[in-house]
């Protein structure tokens, strides 16, 4: 009866908690909002802002569930803009009418409509098992070393990557499999080789996820913005040729940081290739839903691959990949089944998110915010190298203060573009820049608590944030030392770099 009303206590001081941060997040709103408007900001920039700062309180804190976040957020940009002024010199108020479809740009926006078509493939993808017969088979191709399966976890991550548009559910697919060969050992998770290889699963959905313009949610949003402030489309070639290389190299770091920073209690498997052929087995011989899928997922690489030739939107071409995965006679599943497996609040909160960045933009309030923190700060005056690295390390510690990629980079993105912008520098690689933020955000793993892909592992209960701390802060030095490399020797070649 005790443990029940221990239990009961700590649920209802979480309760209190949260509804306070909640407290906290609506006043710090009003306050802004009935705040003098600054002389360069205009009413309904200030608004957003007021909003934007309730909203990622409550995504830093998790006092509210990302899918009532994004409901709140949409209904409070309605607000925000329909009783602020039409113009940025005062006059009649714009009206809730014409607030709501400004609200609700994010989900008519191509990037949000990538998140979505990527995130019902990934559903569907994992319902045929396709995803771990792709992953039996490489460790199969590498051998039963502990080394060789380390590598071979490293490269099954980036299989997936090409087949499994979702950092979460690729997390999902990674932690049974290396469970499992944990146990194959003879070994308990918490094990040199446990921890060692439930590191690597938590890690590399999001590391590899950042290598393909695919193969996380936040990349196709950000290209987005950046076309909405001028800058060009970035294609999925171009993706792939700026960052890949990266990811491969800050993968070999990984590799070699795992394999010593864990002493292994084995050199090799035991039962070695007899233990992973018995699990292919187990698969037996491929189903037709499998073989389905592998087509759709090859013809919709080859054509993610050749948009340049072909001119039509990744978006568009997801979008196809979806209906073929559910189309009769041809697919692999049904609508309805699809609409149990995938995960709506993330669509949810990217819509909600990608309106909140461009109704921030559009208001101003993005420059705003940028001269803030940059311009008055007097970064804005530093070389272009400095500047990026000063723009890095700040991204480090801002990324602490999110649970999620996504939104983070949601957040910080639009200011940090409106900033760049603002200086009217021709030699300044915005893009570059942008996607060396993406690079940190996503490639940052110190503690569990930062990325969803971290926890799935931590809660196989393999490892502590120790053990992540004893890996991730020689691998956060890896990554800003490639950063540096890249933008001096390759980004430059790739046109990346100026």
């Amino acid at each position: 009866m005790s443990t029940l009303v221990h239990a009961a206590s700590e649920t209802t001081g979480a309760g209190a908690r949260k509804f306070l941060i909640v407290v906290i997040g609506l006043t710090i709103m009003t306050a802004i909002m009935i705040a003098p408007t600054p002389a360069d900001l205009s009413p309904a920039g200030q608004r957003v802002i007021a909003v934007m700062a309730f909203v990622v309180l409550m995504w830093i804190t998790e006092a509210i569930p990302y899918g009532v976040s994004a409901v709140a957020l949409v209904f409070l940009l309605i607000l925000a803009l329909g009783f602020s002024p039409a113009g940025n010199d005062g006059g009649a108020i714009l009206g809730t009418a014409k607030a709501i479809p400004l609200a609700l740009s994010g989900f008519s926006n191509s990037g949000w409509l990538f998140v979505a078509a990527g995130l019902a493939m990934a559903a569907a993808i994992t319902g045929t098992g396709l995803e771990k017969r792709v992953a039996y088979l490489i460790l199969k191709l590498v051998g039963a070393s502990t080394h060789a399966i380390m590598l071979g976890i490293i490269l099954t991550a980036f299989a997936l990557t090409f087949f499994i548009p979702s950092v979460i559910a690729r997390a999902a697919t990674l932690v049974p499999i290396v469970i499992g060969l944990t146990e194959a050992f003879g070994l308990p998770r918490s094990s040199q080789i446990g921890k060692a290889m439930l590191l690597l699963a938590g890690i590399l959905p999001s590391v590899t996820g950042v290598g393909v313009l695919t193969g996380a949610a936040p990349n196709p949003v950000m290209v987005n913005f950046l076309t909405g402030a001028g800058q060009g489309q970035v294609g999925y070639v171009d993706w792939l040729i700026y960052l890949l290389p990266y990811t491969l190299m800050f993968s070999i770091g990984l590799y070699f940081l795992a394999t010593r920073l864990f002493r292994f209690e084995y050199a090799e498997l035991p039962g070695g290739r007899d233990y992973i052929a018995a699990r292919i087995a187990e698969l037996g011989p491929m189903s037709t839903a499998e073989k389905r899928a592998s087509l759709i997922m090859a013809m919709t690489i080859l054509l993610w691959a050749t948009d340049k030739i072909h001119h039509v939107e990744a978006s568009a071409v997801s979008v196809l990949c979806v209906l073929l995965l559910v189309l009769p006679g041809v697919g692999v599943t049904s609508c309805n089944d699809l609409y149990k497996r995938i995960d709506w609040n993330s669509i949810l909160l990217f819509g909600a998110g990608i309106s909140m960045a461009e109704m921030l933009t559009r208001t101003g309030g993005a420059a705003w915010l940028a001269k803030v923190a940059f311009v008055q700060s007097g970064i804005g005056g530093l070389s272009v190298t400095a500047l990026a690295i000063m723009i890095f390390v700040v991204v480090f510690f801002v990324r602490f203060c999110f649970t999620s990629i996504t939104s983070c980079l949601t957040a910080i993105t639009p200011a940090i573009i409106g900033f760049l912008v603002s200086l009217h520098n021709p030699e300044l690689p915005i893009v570059g820049i942008v996607l060396g933020v993406a690079l940190i955000a996503q490639c940052l793993s110190i503690i569990p608590v930062t990325s969803a892909p971290a926890m799935i592992a931590y809660g196989a209960g393999g490892f502590t944030t120790r053990d992540m701390m004893r890996l991730g802060l020689p691998l956060a030095a890896i990554m800003y030392a490639l950063i540096v490399l890249f933008m001096f020797t390759y980004w430059p070649l790739v046109g990346l770099w100026k």
